[in-house]
């Protein structure tokens, strides 16, 4: 089956998990990276998930998150979310869901979760079954605004975050400042001139320039690329 890879943006979008293990522990930490507002729903809680609920969990590998984070715990029972969430979803402030993730250990209670996201028109997400998945949650590796997305379709999740750790050990830290430097450099080419043949030259040659320099450059630098190769096409 052929997949297409998109990114969407999250911030400020409600993002409902329903389980409370690690693997929701793995795809909060995600979300909460890109500004999501995530409800978790389950019967108990990996302990680092009520610390990042009170923001006391020490995350090592990046900074903190831009999102928020709410615990809410249910009864037993296949359908004992959706039944919370009936009840409760209003007073809750959750409406407008983006995405339902299951995340619990037990493919009959995802399974149902999923077909009650879907009877409310919510694209869902199964940790126990692709064929259940209406999209897949990548691995994520990122650096700044530059960010890799790394999935098998469900398949293999073990190979996705084995990629995802050789990118995160083989894509250096200063990419971040790169793409920092490609976004400003574009700002300012954009200024200078409207031909698209030529901003797209220009970009090419500010970023191979930054490469060498662990992404940095300043606006002296860009401006002086840009005034290089505009004054080369006039000669030309």
């Amino acid at each position: 089956m052929a997949v297409f890879p998109m990114f969407i943006e999250l911030e400020k979008e409600i993002c409902l998990i329903i389980g409370g293990g690690k693997v929701a522990l793995r795809k909060a930490e995600v979300l909460l990276d890109m500004g999501a507002e995530v409800h978790v729903i389950s019967r108990r809680f990996e302990p680092e998930l009520l610390k990042l609920q009170s923001g006391q969990k020490n995350r090592e590998c990046c900074s903190a998150p831009i999102g928020n984070l709410e615990c809410h715990e249910i009864n037993e029972g296949p359908l004992a979310a959706a039944v919370w969430l009936e009840q409760n979803a209003r007073k809750e402030g959750i409406g407008n869901v983006t995405m339902l993730i299951c995340a619990t250990d037990d493919e009959r209670v995802n399974h149902q979760m999923v077909l009650w996201a879907r009877k409310h028109g919510i694209p869902a997400n199964s940790a126990t079954n692709p064929a259940d998945c209406d999209f897949y949650f990548p691995s994520v590796v990122r650096r700044g605004n530059l960010m890799v997305g790394i999935s098998t379709g469900g398949r293999t999740p073990a190979l996705s975050r084995m990629v995802s750790r050789q990118i995160q050990e083989t894509l250096p830290d200063w990419y971040e400042t790169l793409a920092e430097t490609g976004v400003e450099a574009r700002e300012r080419i954009h200024q200078a001139t409207s031909d698209l043949g030529e901003r797209k030259e220009i970009l090419v040659k500010v970023l191979r320039a930054a490469l060498e320099d662990r992404g940095r450059l300043t606006e002296e630098d860009i401006d002086k690329i840009i005034r290089e190769n505009r004054s080369g096409e006039e000669n030309d």
